[in-house]
């Protein structure tokens, strides 16, 4: 999962009808597969998996059926200069990546999330290294057609996650020297107030369920990490669990007032999980407490999943049955691969998870048809 973080002056690219025409390029083939860069470097990925026809790692992935969904990354070359972003397409048969002139020649897409008619994808634009200055970006996914506009004020800071509940609702969180949270409501972005006791770190996730139910994490810092809640009319600081020593949190899932999970892990690299159920967060066990988990998605009080890499540097799949966290087998994509994103697939229990592996650098998409990952 890339965690890099940089001062960006915004910009939004909307994909929407009216706009620039979008085009498809080479498609991977029918399986689902491939691969994202995980924690280290070492023997060549192996296994049953498909890469899509570019090199580089999902870091997200949204659907809004089960023949339309959408995955977001950014390649990966010899120099950092020349990467750019990722956008592929589930047609229901195949994943195709697909190009626009509204996405930048460089930069990358970190998050997306779907709705009804439509969905949002983020991340940032510009040159990364060598004091560039990459800009905040957001992508309306919308038919066949993208033009960009400006955020309304100032929002420094790289985007890593967005939620949607409606055409008119959503939010994209990041930042840079402190955290940032922009809104939408159906005709602008804008940065939105936060409690004055936010002054540092970075927002790594985001979840919403309603105009008047969000949650938000951060990541990094000392100490525990700030959990932060919208009611409908500010975002106010959650007291997250005390574990013991220093964590993270970079991804969040809600399915309701009362049902919300978080993880993440430790500075020792030690898995985190915690649970919200409409009093308090606290840790949930975790079957394999050396891994790492980098998302979390949920459906229901009893179907979530969190995905990750294995202390071994090997895909990891973990479901939530309702009482208890249990490891599920994913196909072996080789050694350093990782999962970095997952999403279920309404209206059923099937779902994608998306990630990479290096090297060779690769990206890697997975689907869950309610019995097996492949």
């Amino acid at each position: 999962m890339r965690m890099s973080c940089a001062r960006n002056a915004a910009v939004v690219v909307v994909l929407a009808a009216g706009g620039l025409a979008l085009g498809a390029s080479s498609p991977a083939v029918a399986v689902p597969g491939g691969g994202r860069e995980a924690r280290a470097a070492g023997a060549a990925a192996a296994g049953p998996t498909v890469s899509l026809p570019v090199p580089g790692n999902l870091d997200g992935v949204a659907a809004r059926s089960a023949d339309n969904a959408w995955a977001v990354g950014q390649t990966s070359s010899d120099s950092a200069d020349s990467d750019r972003p990722i956008l592929a397409h589930w047609n229901g048969r195949i994943w195709r990546t697909v190009s626009s002139p509204a996405l930048p020649a460089r930069g990358g897409l970190n998050a997306v999330a779907a709705f009804p008619g439509g969905g949002w994808a983020v991340g940032q634009s510009g040159v990364l290294v060598h004091g560039g200055d990459p800009r905040n970006l957001i992508v309306r996914l919308a038919g066949t057609a993208a033009r960009r506009m400006p955020i309304r004020g100032p929002a420094d800071g790289e985007l890593f996650g967005v939620a949607a509940t409606s055409a008119a609702n959503a939010w994209a969180v990041g930042g840079d020297d402190s955290p940032l949270i922009l809104h939408w409501n159906g005709t602008v972005w804008k940065r939105a107030p936060l409690p004055s006791s936010l002054r540092v770190g970075v927002f790594r996730g985001v979840a919403a369920t309603s105009r008047t139910n969000a949650w938000a994490v951060v990541g990094g810092g000392i100490g525990r990490p700030r959990i932060v809640h919208w009611n409908g009319r500010r975002w106010g600081q959650v007291v997250s669990p005390d574990i013991g020593q220093r964590y993270e949190l970079v991804s969040v899932a809600a399915t309701s007032a009362t049902n919300a999970w978080a993880v993440g892990f430790t500075g020792t690299e030690r898995a985190v999980i915690l649970h919200w159920d409409g009093r308090r967060w606290k840790r949930v066990p975790s079957p394999n407490p050396d891994d790492l988990l980098f998302a979390v998605t949920a459906s229901s009080a009893d179907n979530a999943w969190a995905v990750g890499v294995t202390f071994a540097g090997r895909t990891l799949a973990l479901h939530w049955n309702g009482h208890s966290w249990k490891q599920v087998k994913t196909p072996d994509a080789g050694l350093h691969s990782s999962l970095d994103g997952l999403c279920f697939i309404p209206p059923s229990r099937q779902a994608w998870a998306v990630g990479g592996s290096a090297p060779p650098v690769a990206t890697l998409i997975l689907h869950w048809n309610g019995t097996a990952w492949h």
